[in-house]
């Protein structure tokens, strides 16, 4: 895009991934810098904002379940 960086360039991202059903409407989609969707897919690939803050939780309980006796 002229006049953009590629700091500041924007992609659209979908939220339910089109490969999995997601359609260009405006509820599916999210205008994120290019670094931070091209991060997402790096860490998460094809899950929705959901299964990752499910992901997360079930992380976050087994952390939490370890005992460590240093």
């Amino acid at each position: 895009m002229k006049g953009q960086t590629a700091q500041s360039r924007k992609n659209r991202h979908h939220l339910k991934p089109k490969s999995r059903g997601g359609d260009k409407r405006p509820s599916n989609m999210l205008l994120i810098k290019v670094k931070r969707h091209d991060a997402w897919h790096a860490l998460w690939g094809n899950r929705t904002l959901e299964e990752v803050i499910a992901l997360l939780i079930r992380l976050k309980s087994l952390k939490e379940s370890q005992r460590f006796n240093y």
